[in-house]
Protein backbone atom coordinates (compact mmCIF):
# COMPACT_ATOMS: atom_id res chain seq x y z
CA UNK A 1 0.00 0.00 0.00
CA UNK A 2 1.49 3.60 -0.60
CA UNK A 3 2.41 5.73 1.75
CA UNK A 4 1.12 9.55 1.76
CA UNK A 5 4.14 11.91 1.88
CA UNK A 6 1.91 14.65 4.08
CA UNK A 7 0.95 14.76 7.63
CA UNK A 8 -3.22 13.67 8.22
CA UNK A 9 -5.19 16.81 8.78
CA UNK A 10 -7.28 17.73 11.75
CA UNK A 11 -10.99 15.81 11.41
CA UNK A 12 -9.63 12.98 8.75
CA UNK A 13 -10.49 9.64 9.80
CA UNK A 14 -7.31 7.45 9.42
CA UNK A 15 -6.33 3.23 9.74
CA UNK A 16 -4.20 3.03 12.66
CA UNK A 17 -2.26 -0.61 14.22
CA UNK A 18 -1.43 -0.87 17.32
CA UNK A 19 1.93 -0.11 18.08
CA UNK A 20 1.99 -0.69 21.99
CA UNK A 21 0.35 0.45 24.94
CA UNK A 22 0.85 2.99 28.14
CA UNK A 23 -0.46 3.31 31.15
CA UNK A 24 -2.82 6.14 29.98
CA UNK A 25 -2.53 6.16 25.76
CA UNK A 26 -1.97 3.98 22.55
CA UNK A 27 0.51 4.12 20.37
CA UNK A 28 -0.50 3.47 16.90
CA UNK A 29 1.41 3.63 13.66
CA UNK A 30 -0.79 5.31 10.72
CA UNK A 31 -1.02 3.14 7.91
CA UNK A 32 -1.13 5.37 5.28
CA UNK A 33 1.53 7.69 6.63
CA UNK A 34 3.55 5.27 8.54
CA UNK A 35 3.92 7.55 11.45
CA UNK A 36 3.35 7.30 14.85
CA UNK A 37 0.29 8.76 16.82
CA UNK A 38 -1.47 8.86 20.47
CA UNK A 39 -4.79 7.68 21.41
CA UNK A 40 -4.99 8.90 25.36
CA UNK A 41 -8.13 7.07 27.48
CA UNK A 42 -9.88 10.26 27.26
CA UNK A 43 -10.80 9.86 23.81
CA UNK A 44 -11.15 6.16 24.81
CA UNK A 45 -14.80 4.93 25.38
CA UNK A 46 -15.75 4.07 28.46
CA UNK A 47 -16.19 0.63 27.95
CA UNK A 48 -13.11 0.23 25.92
CA UNK A 49 -10.80 2.18 28.92
CA UNK A 50 -12.50 -0.70 31.32
CA UNK A 51 -10.95 -3.62 28.68
CA UNK A 52 -8.11 -1.47 28.12
CA UNK A 53 -5.49 -4.52 27.48
CA UNK A 54 -7.95 -6.96 26.00
CA UNK A 55 -9.08 -4.24 23.31
CA UNK A 56 -5.93 -3.02 22.63
CA UNK A 57 -3.71 -5.71 21.34
CA UNK A 58 -0.88 -5.03 19.36
CA UNK A 59 -1.24 -5.30 15.56
CA UNK A 60 -5.29 -5.06 15.86
CA UNK A 61 -6.57 -2.35 13.38
CA UNK A 62 -8.70 0.39 14.08
CA UNK A 63 -10.75 3.33 12.40
CA UNK A 64 -9.50 6.68 14.18
CA UNK A 65 -10.36 10.40 13.67
CA UNK A 66 -7.69 13.17 13.72
CA UNK A 67 -7.99 15.49 15.95
CA UNK A 68 -4.86 17.08 16.76
CA UNK A 69 -1.84 17.09 13.71
CA UNK A 70 1.14 19.10 13.39
CA UNK A 71 4.70 19.01 13.98
CA UNK A 72 5.04 18.29 17.79
CA UNK A 73 2.36 14.81 17.09
CA UNK A 74 -0.48 13.76 16.16
CA UNK A 75 -3.01 13.29 18.63
CA UNK A 76 -6.45 10.44 18.15
CA UNK A 77 -9.72 9.89 19.17
CA UNK A 78 -11.66 6.50 18.79
CA UNK A 79 -15.03 8.10 20.71
CA UNK A 80 -16.11 10.79 17.94
CA UNK A 81 -15.58 7.99 15.58
CA UNK A 82 -19.36 6.64 14.27
CA UNK A 83 -20.07 3.14 13.06
CA UNK A 84 -21.21 4.87 9.26
CA UNK A 85 -17.90 6.40 9.24
CA UNK A 86 -15.94 3.42 10.45
CA UNK A 87 -17.44 1.27 7.48
CA UNK A 88 -16.98 4.31 4.97
CA UNK A 89 -13.58 4.35 6.10
CA UNK A 90 -12.73 0.89 6.13
CA UNK A 91 -14.07 0.43 2.28
CA UNK A 92 -12.04 3.39 1.39
CA UNK A 93 -8.83 2.05 2.28
CA UNK A 94 -9.59 -1.84 0.80
CA UNK A 95 -10.69 0.52 -2.63
CA UNK A 96 -7.40 2.43 -2.32
CA UNK A 97 -5.25 -1.22 -1.40
CA UNK A 98 -7.18 -2.68 -4.86
CA UNK A 99 -5.76 0.64 -6.66
CA UNK A 100 -2.49 0.34 -5.88
CA UNK A 101 -2.39 -3.29 -6.72
CA UNK A 102 -3.05 -2.32 -10.03
CA UNK A 103 -0.43 0.45 -10.27
CA UNK A 104 1.70 -2.32 -9.22
CA UNK A 105 0.58 -5.30 -11.49
CA UNK A 106 0.83 -2.94 -14.54
CA UNK A 107 4.70 -1.94 -13.48
CA UNK A 108 5.55 -5.25 -13.39
CA UNK A 109 3.89 -5.72 -16.91
CA UNK A 110 5.57 -3.37 -18.13
CA UNK A 111 9.00 -4.22 -16.45
CA UNK A 112 9.29 -0.85 -14.70
CA UNK A 113 10.00 -0.24 -11.06
CA UNK A 114 6.80 0.61 -9.11
CA UNK A 115 8.23 3.46 -7.41
CA UNK A 116 8.98 4.98 -10.92
CA UNK A 117 5.38 3.81 -12.39
CA UNK A 118 3.89 5.44 -9.55
CA UNK A 119 5.63 8.34 -9.67
CA UNK A 120 3.94 8.68 -13.33
CA UNK A 121 0.64 8.00 -12.14
CA UNK A 122 -0.15 7.49 -8.57
CA UNK A 123 1.75 10.63 -6.89
CA UNK A 124 0.11 12.93 -9.70
CA UNK A 125 -3.57 11.11 -9.18
CA UNK A 126 -3.61 12.27 -5.57
CA UNK A 127 -2.14 15.53 -6.24
CA UNK A 128 -5.11 16.02 -7.87
CA UNK A 129 -8.06 14.31 -6.75
CA UNK A 130 -6.75 12.82 -3.21
CA UNK A 131 -7.79 9.20 -3.67
CA UNK A 132 -7.20 6.40 -6.72
CA UNK A 133 -9.57 4.24 -6.72
CA UNK A 134 -12.59 6.81 -7.95
CA UNK A 135 -10.33 7.63 -10.57
CA UNK A 136 -10.08 4.13 -11.49
CA UNK A 137 -13.31 3.43 -11.35
CA UNK A 138 -14.63 6.62 -13.65
CA UNK A 139 -11.69 5.29 -16.32
CA UNK A 140 -13.69 1.93 -16.99
CA UNK A 141 -16.35 4.25 -19.02
CA UNK A 142 -14.09 7.22 -19.75
CA UNK A 143 -10.82 6.06 -20.60
CA UNK A 144 -9.82 9.52 -21.23
CA UNK A 145 -10.02 10.69 -17.88
CA UNK A 146 -6.34 8.95 -17.12
CA UNK A 147 -4.65 11.59 -20.10
CA UNK A 148 -3.23 14.00 -17.76
CA UNK A 149 -1.02 12.03 -16.41
CA UNK A 150 0.87 12.34 -20.04
CA UNK A 151 1.17 8.26 -20.21
CA UNK A 152 2.69 6.21 -23.23
CA UNK A 153 -0.08 4.62 -25.13
CA UNK A 154 1.21 1.19 -24.26
CA UNK A 155 1.84 2.35 -20.95
CA UNK A 156 -2.09 3.61 -20.70
CA UNK A 157 -4.20 0.99 -22.81
CA UNK A 158 -2.04 -1.44 -20.00
CA UNK A 159 -3.50 0.69 -17.05
CA UNK A 160 -6.76 0.68 -18.42
CA UNK A 161 -6.67 -3.37 -19.22
CA UNK A 162 -5.48 -3.66 -15.75
CA UNK A 163 -8.08 -1.44 -13.92
CA UNK A 164 -11.05 -3.20 -16.13
CA UNK A 165 -9.78 -6.88 -15.02
CA UNK A 166 -9.93 -5.46 -10.69
CA UNK A 167 -12.87 -3.24 -10.57
CA UNK A 168 -16.57 -3.39 -11.60
CA UNK A 169 -18.44 -0.27 -12.24
CA UNK A 170 -20.89 0.42 -9.84
CA UNK A 171 -24.19 0.07 -11.23
CA UNK A 172 -26.95 2.66 -10.54
CA UNK A 173 -30.20 2.18 -10.60
CA UNK A 174 -32.35 5.24 -12.48
CA UNK A 175 -36.11 5.78 -11.06
CA UNK A 176 -38.63 7.94 -13.29
CA UNK A 177 -42.27 8.34 -13.28
CA UNK A 178 -44.18 7.60 -17.02
CA UNK A 179 -47.57 8.85 -17.80
CA UNK A 180 -49.75 7.48 -20.07
CA UNK A 181 -52.57 5.79 -20.93
CA UNK A 182 -54.79 4.84 -24.03
CA UNK A 183 -58.61 6.22 -24.48
CA UNK A 184 -59.18 2.69 -26.30
CA UNK A 185 -61.75 0.30 -25.63
CA UNK A 186 -59.01 -2.85 -24.86
CA UNK A 187 -56.98 0.54 -23.36
CA UNK A 188 -55.36 -2.52 -20.50
CA UNK A 189 -54.25 -4.77 -23.27
CA UNK A 190 -52.65 -2.47 -25.34
CA UNK A 191 -51.16 -0.57 -22.45
CA UNK A 192 -49.63 -4.37 -22.08
CA UNK A 193 -48.35 -4.80 -25.40
CA UNK A 194 -46.54 -1.23 -25.29
CA UNK A 195 -44.63 -2.31 -22.44
CA UNK A 196 -43.69 -5.59 -23.62
CA UNK A 197 -42.39 -3.13 -27.21
CA UNK A 198 -40.53 -1.34 -24.90
CA UNK A 199 -38.27 -4.15 -23.06
CA UNK A 200 -37.88 -5.62 -26.96
CA UNK A 201 -36.82 -2.46 -28.05
CA UNK A 202 -34.58 -2.49 -25.61
CA UNK A 203 -33.06 -5.96 -25.48
CA UNK A 204 -29.85 -4.52 -27.22
CA UNK A 205 -29.39 -1.89 -24.44
CA UNK A 206 -27.69 -4.43 -21.72
CA UNK A 207 -30.40 -2.90 -19.48
CA UNK A 208 -32.22 -4.52 -16.24
CA UNK A 209 -35.76 -2.95 -16.68
CA UNK A 210 -38.10 -2.83 -14.27
CA UNK A 211 -42.07 -1.38 -14.46
CA UNK A 212 -44.48 -0.94 -11.76
CA UNK A 213 -47.84 0.21 -11.75
CA UNK A 214 -48.17 3.11 -9.16
CA UNK A 215 -51.80 4.38 -10.10
CA UNK A 216 -54.52 5.28 -12.93
CA UNK A 217 -51.85 6.55 -15.99
CA UNK A 218 -48.73 6.01 -13.96
CA UNK A 219 -45.94 3.66 -14.04
CA UNK A 220 -42.83 3.40 -12.15
CA UNK A 221 -39.52 2.53 -14.54
CA UNK A 222 -36.42 1.60 -12.81
CA UNK A 223 -33.49 1.39 -15.43
CA UNK A 224 -30.28 0.25 -14.43
CA UNK A 225 -27.97 0.15 -17.28
CA UNK A 226 -24.90 -1.59 -17.79
CA UNK A 227 -23.51 2.07 -19.11
CA UNK A 228 -24.79 4.96 -16.91
CA UNK A 229 -23.82 7.08 -19.93
CA UNK A 230 -26.51 5.50 -22.30
CA UNK A 231 -29.37 6.32 -20.01
CA UNK A 232 -30.35 9.01 -22.51
CA UNK A 233 -30.35 6.70 -25.46
CA UNK A 234 -32.95 4.60 -23.52
CA UNK A 235 -35.55 6.84 -21.96
CA UNK A 236 -35.63 7.89 -25.68
CA UNK A 237 -36.31 4.47 -27.05
CA UNK A 238 -39.25 4.24 -23.91
CA UNK A 239 -40.58 8.18 -25.31
CA UNK A 240 -40.72 6.94 -28.74
CA UNK A 241 -42.35 3.77 -28.06
CA UNK A 242 -44.82 5.05 -25.73
CA UNK A 243 -45.68 8.03 -27.95
CA UNK A 244 -46.18 5.39 -31.36
CA UNK A 245 -48.55 3.20 -29.10
CA UNK A 246 -50.26 5.43 -26.29
CA UNK A 247 -51.66 8.85 -24.94
CA UNK A 248 -47.88 9.96 -24.00
CA UNK A 249 -48.67 12.31 -20.92
CA UNK A 250 -44.61 12.96 -20.07
CA UNK A 251 -42.52 11.93 -17.35
CA UNK A 252 -40.63 12.82 -14.03
CA UNK A 253 -37.29 11.61 -12.63
CA UNK A 254 -37.16 10.78 -8.98
CA UNK A 255 -34.28 11.26 -6.77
Amino acid sequence: MYIRKNIPEIGEFVIGTVESTKAHHVIFKLDEYNLNADLYTTEINRKEVRNFKVVFKKNRKFVLKVIKSNKSGINLSLRKVGSGQERAKQEEYRNEKIADEIINQTSKQLKLKYSEFFKKTGDKILNKYDLLYPLFQESIENPDIVDFLKLTKKHKDALISNIKSRISVKEKTFKYNFNFESKKSNGILVVKNTVKKIFENLKNEKVKLEVKYMGPGKYRFNITPKNNKKISKIIDVIEKTLRKNLTYLGMREIK
